[in-house]
């Protein structure tokens, strides 16, 4: 029996395995490995409002969005491993530090070869099929869990269902991917709907994704 259950689990590694190498080609391949900026312009909607949103992403280096609300400019940012915030609606234009469990949480998105980073620094494990996707479990190298869901037929990312832990409390969050496009060989989700008890549900529409433009990474850099 023991041999029995080791053979299946290779078989389903192997499989799991299959699956990411096609979606890997389908994000871009080894465009991927090209990537070193990106900048995505939009709008999120949250409580029934379309809020303007800009994106920057320097690879493995820093992450900061912006978003306009009632004219003032809301700023989230990662500098290599701290997080800062500017938030004029809840006291004033001072930087203000990020908590550790929301930094690892952003941090995640700073790593542009995505789907490539399991083939050296993660495991994936084949968990079934729900509907039309496959459901893979994939935990990268520093621990962090996430249950991706993708399509049968195209292999792009439709659905993540994150573990995480924001402010002592564990939460799942679940986004989901679609309106698919390619920019320079590279396939992005123009938008994105994440769903979470504490946010609610926010839906970002990308109207403008750049890949590989110049961007001054002082941004990242927490005002004094």
């Amino acid at each position: 029996m023991c041999y029995v259950l080791l053979a299946a689990g290779f078989v389903n590694a192997q499989t799991a395995q299959e699956i990411l190498d096609k979606a890997i080609e389908a994000k871009g391949g080894a465009k991927l490995n090209d990537l070193k900026s990106v900048k995505m312009e939009g709008t999120l909607n949250a409580m029934g409002m379309d809020i303007p949103n800009k994106t920057f992403i320097i690879n493995k280096r820093g992450f900061r969005t912006e978003i306009e609300v009632m004219g003032q400019n809301i700023i989230m940012a990662v500098d290599g491993s701290k997080g800062w915030t500017i938030n004029p609606l809840q006291g004033g234009d001072a930087a203000a530090d990020l908590p550790e469990d929301q930094v690892k949480a952003m941090s995640g998105q700073m790593d542009l070869s995505g789907l490539a980073s399991f083939k050296t620094d993660g495991t994936v494990e084949l968990l079934g099929k729900e509907g039309d996707a496959y459901k893979i479990k994939m935990v990268s190298k520093d621990g962090s869990t996430v249950i991706n869901f993708f399509d049968a037929t195209t292999y792009n990312i439709v659905k993540t269902v994150a573990s995480l832990e924001m402010q002592g409390q564990k939460m799942d969050l679940e986004t989901k991917y679609s309106n698919y496009k390619m920019v320079d060989g590279v396939s992005f989700p123009f938008t994105i709907e994440t769903s979470n008890p504490q946010a609610g549900q926010i839906t970002y529409n990308f109207t403008k994704i750049e890949v590989n433009p110049t961007i001054d990474e002082k941004i990242f850099t927490k005002p004094n």
